[in-house]
């Protein structure tokens, strides 16, 4: 179990981590964060602006972050890969949507809301 909670906590650092590079790149200039644990996980309530010109991007993003399908055996072989030069931002952003157990992403103009949560 330490071992899993462990690997959930550099998890949700990489996920944060990517979430503000995002908005940031995006125009953002606030971003509010909460990040809790709980009885089986690691939930993150995010909110933060962005560019108008950006909207198009914040709502692929948010597809991203919301697969129909998770494969566990992506994340387990490519969440540890090092290195910008080895994908684009969009196959990044994928693969934090594998990562996350749950995700719930509404974008509004100029604002998006998340919700996403790691398992232990």
């Amino acid at each position: 179990m330490k071992k899993r909670i462990y690997r959930t906590r550099r998890r949700m650092n990489h996920v944060v981590s990517e979430l503000s590079h995002a908005l940031l790149l995006a125009g953002g200039q606030e971003i509010d964060l909460h990040l809790s644990r709980e009885e089986n996980g690691l939930r993150l309530r995010l909110e933060g602006d962005f560019s108008p010109e950006h909207q198009h991007a914040m709502e692929r993003m948010a597809r991203l972050l919301q697969p129909v399908v998770r494969d566990p055996a992506l994340v387990e072989t490519y969440s540890e890969l090092t290195g910008e030069d080895q994908y684009t931002d969009e196959s990044e952003m994928a693969l934090v949507g594998q990562m996350v157990d749950e995700s719930k992403v509404a974008v509004e103009p100029g604002r998006v809301r998340m919700n996403l949560f790691l398992a232990f």
